[in-house]
């Protein structure tokens, strides 16, 4: 068996960039730009004319100052869905050291873009720092959901990570219409506490624009924890989530993401066909 835990290691700059058209037979991916230790595979072919792409990292995952930036652009009238194709690693890594990660996304006029990218685990001592930018139109349709681990379980790794910071900012129109911040260093705030991770090990938070007023939003039964509702704005929906472990969670989220997929008029997105 390999151990996945990150020694001294040479830092390393990924980068993604992505552009997304219409074409004759739906959306087709217009130009890319990889550099390792990110890649991609063939788009796949979706319902309602949407491309499905997974993003590939190559390697145990990321380490101490490694920096990754991924860039996505819908053009007007496409519409694509972005994905991991597994769980992203944040490796142990010495004090003082992080690993950093930019996303930015835009989506234009009458297109759509939803980007989850399924689950962070952060090892012990590992130190992560996140910044997402997402702007759309105001005729644009797009998702965001983010899903984290609170340590490896198996490992007794519980909240045992030095700091993880995540910021999600979505603007739609020039305005800005969504904020999340996900801020945990476990060694100056008792974050497993009531109020907080109430002891759950899994976190989730997620939003939606251009959901149809009328559209329901009924979900499966789960035992998570879970807010999923529409905002002050009734086009607009959010999600809060914890989970006491990964499937639980998984049930939750996917069942919200179906949801908002039958509001759209589309299939449900078989996640387990794409994703280990």
């Amino acid at each position: 068996m390999i151990a996945l835990e990150s020694g001294p290691s040479t830092p390393v700059t990924g980068r993604l960039a992505l552009v997304f058209a219409p074409g004759p037979r739906g959306t087709a991916v217009a130009h890319s730009h990889v550099a390792a230790p990110l890649k991609i595979v063939r788009p796949f072919e979706l319902d309602g004319g949407r491309a499905l792409v997974q993003i590939l990292t190559l390697g145990p995952g990321l380490c101490a100052g490694d920096h990754y930036t991924i860039e996505i652009t819908v053009q007007p009238g496409a519409r694509a869905v972005v994905i991991m194709q597994a769980a992203s690693r944040i490796l142990g890594m010495p004090d003082g050291a992080c690993a950093t990660q930019t996303v930015d996304l835009v989506v234009g006029a009458d297109a759509q873009l939803e980007y989850y990218p399924g689950l962070t685990i952060p090892f012990a001592d590992s130190c992560l720092h996140q910044r997402i930018t997402v702007s759309a139109e105001r005729s644009a349709r797009v998702g965001i959901l983010e899903n984290w681990a609170m340590g490896r379980h198996s490992r007794g790794e519980y909240l045992r990570f030095r700091h993880i910071s995540s910021r999600t900012i979505v603007s739609v129109g020039g305005e800005p219409r969504f904020a999340d911040a996900l801020e945990i260093d476990p060694r100056v705030t008792s974050a497993a506490a009531s109020g907080m991770l109430e002891n759950r090990r899994y976190v989730a938070s997620g939003f939606w624009h251009g959901v149809p007023q009328d559209a329901s939003l009924a979900v499966t039964h789960s035992t998570a924890v879970m807010a999923f509702d529409r905002c002050s704005t009734p086009e607009q929906v959010f999600l809060r989530a914890l989970a006491s472990d990964g499937y639980e969670m998984a049930t939750a989220l996917q069942s919200a993401i179906d949801a908002i997929s039958a509001a759209w008029g589309f299939e449900a997105i078989p996640f387990r066909r794409f994703a280990l």
